[in-house]
């Protein structure tokens, strides 16, 4: 997947519904490849160039894993919740220590943990589909569909360029 040099990465979570991935809190279903951020902000004129400096617009995604965990909420289930990560470029301004909001995105990679309070299992029924259904989520956007542990190991993190201590995080994280 191309991107300019000059790329940014951060963790999201998003809902997986309808063999698609969707933002948690906006009307956005991301596509495969490059992603370009448009204002979305109900009730007034939307920014001309997202990310908006007075708006909320623009791709969100956190620094750390466990960051962007705690836009989660485990009630949501279904719609599935999906932690990936994501490379991010053009306009990005910061987002409180948090993150960050950016012009441009795509996704990197989709992680098969399950930080939630249950994990469906993966051979039956309704959570086979889902499972199912994240295999060609990965499948349609080309990025691997891994455990971060795996993805640790592997040495994909890293190659990403995400920094070590990130790497570390993400590895020390406890999954259901």
């Amino acid at each position: 997947m191309s991107g300019p040099a000059r790329q940014v990465l951060g963790w999201r979570v998003w809902r997986l519904h309808d063999g698609g991935l969707h933002s948690l809190v906006a009307d956005y279903r991301w596509g495969p490849g490059e992603n370009q951020a448009r204002c979305l902000a109900p009730g007034r004129p939307a920014c001309l160039d997202p990310p908006g400096r007075h708006c909320h617009c623009g791709f969100w995604a956190a620094w750390s894993p466990r960051r962007a965990l705690t836009r989660t909420c485990a009630t949501v289930e279904p719609p599935w919740q999906v932690l990936g990560l994501v490379a991010a470029w053009g306009a990005v301004v910061p987002h409180g220590a948090e993150g960050f909001r950016a012009e441009r995105a795509a996704l990197r990679c989709l992680f098969t943990d399950r930080p939630w309070s249950w994990r469906p299992p993966p051979r039956t029924g309704a959570a086979r589909s889902e499972w199912d259904a994240l295999r060609s989520v990965a499948a349609d956007h080309a990025v691997p569909l891994v455990s971060v542990a795996n993805a640790v190991s592997l040495g994909l993190l890293g190659g990403a360029g995400l920094p070590e201590e990130r790497i570390a995080e993400a590895a020390s994280l406890r999954w259901a």
